[in-house]
């Protein structure tokens, strides 16, 4: 292990202990300042070693976090949270209980210039912990495991011209359908990332927004969480649409590569259309894809029809999916219907369920019936 990794180690995994025991054994509204300042610098050292690659970097940056002038500017023009959340799961058909606690830190900084803005940093770490969850990521050692894992961790630079030809570095979201302009990290509302293999990727990307239209480009790792070289994965995927601002956004998206699961890298190619349309507080989502994984075909479809209150505290949606895949000799068909509710209470708590409910399914296989239900806190 080199020094670089036994930084990480010792001084992030000790700031998620001291977190993770004060969020299990005392009320959070009472979370001393001192503990949360211990572990926002910690971070905040480690991402930058990362990117620079030396520790004696993270360790000068952290000395002088300390310092009072450097402390202004890291902060300056910034935001941060602490989300954690507990999500628990029944499956219906074999009456098992399976639950998801994370505790996460979620950093967001504008860094300015003269002329304007000059990047956007974007810094996610989360430790999640699993008890027996079924089928759970490739990186987790079974459903009874604990990781850090990274949601969000890329800065973007945006000052070579206006926001219309930026370049990103670092983990973020493949760019493909619905999920390149709707925030569904965290949440239990999902779109198709499950059948592409992966959502969030280490890798680099082109991005901008014109009058036009907006896009972006990318070429990623292919292994998710971790920066992963078995089988060589890789993805080449982007995303070109109408303004995201619009009150009808459509766009369309390609997908190119080998993603890493448990059992090795899967090549898997993939050509889509999204459409999303607001009318009021009723917003009508539809995504179509096509492609084949190792050969074979596969095609797919996600219609979603939501509706929110006046306040945006109460959102209900109502998702149905279908998709065709072809296997050796035959092809089969996959349906199912998804009802949703999320309850933002206050400005730090949301509650939300979930009810998941297949139509169709894998021949000799039941019919799955789930009801997911998660708390929120962000404070």
């Amino acid at each position: 292990m080199n020094s670089a990794d036994k930084y990480i180690n010792s001084h992030f995994l000790k700031g998620f202990h001291l977190l993770s025991n004060y969020y299990l054994g005392k009320r959070l509204s009472y979370m001393p300042y001192k503990l949360v300042r211990y572990l926002s610098c910690r971070l905040l050292a480690i991402f930058f070693m990362m990117f620079t690659g030396s520790c004696a970097v993270a360790a000068d940056m952290e000395s002088r976090i300390g310092h009072q002038n450097l402390t202004s500017s890291v902060w300056d023009n910034s935001r941060w949270a602490l989300d954690l959340s507990s999500r628990f799961t029944l499956d219906k058909n074999n009456d098992h209980l399976s639950s998801q606690h994370v505790i996460g830190f979620d950093f967001h900084k504008v860094f300015t210039g003269k002329h304007g803005d000059i990047a956007t940093l974007v810094f996610q770490p989360y430790w999640v912990r699993l008890n027996a969850v079924n089928n759970p990521a490739y990186f987790f050692d079974g459903g009874d495991d604990s990781e850090v894992t990274w949601r969000i961790a890329n800065i973007n630079f945006t000052g070579l011209s206006r926001s219309a030809l930026n370049f990103r570095v670092g983990h973020f979201e493949v760019p493909f359908g619905l999920e390149k302009n709707i925030d569904t990290n965290g949440t239990l509302r999902q779109y198709s990332f499950s059948d592409r293999g992966v959502k969030a990727d280490w890798g680099v990307s082109v991005n901008g927004v014109l009058a036009q239209f907006d896009y972006e480009v990318a070429l990623t790792r292919g292994s998710g969480n971790n920066i992963s070289g078995r089988d060589n994965p890789h993805v080449f995927a982007g995303r070109i649409g109408t303004p995201s601002m619009g009150n009808t956004v459509v766009g369309f998206s390609w997908f190119n590569g080998k993603v890493l699961a448990a059992e090795g890298a899967i090549a898997r190619k993939r050509l889509g259309i999204d459409l999303v349309h607001y009318y009021r507080q009723w917003e009508v989502l539809l995504e179509v894809s096509g492609g084949n994984n190792s050969g074979f075909d596969r095609a797919s479809a996600i219609a979603e029809l939501s509706w929110r209150n006046p306040m945006e505290s109460l959102h209900t949606y109502l998702q149905l999916r279908h998709a065709k895949q072809e296997h050796s000799d035959t092809w089969q068909a996959l349906s199912s219907v998804s009802l949703g509710v999320q309850w933002e209470i206050n400005r730090y708590v949301n509650v939300s369920t979930e009810w998941f409910k297949e139509l169709d399914a894998i021949v000799g296989q039941e019919k799955a019936s789930k009801l997911t239900a998660q708390l929120r806190v962000r404070i």
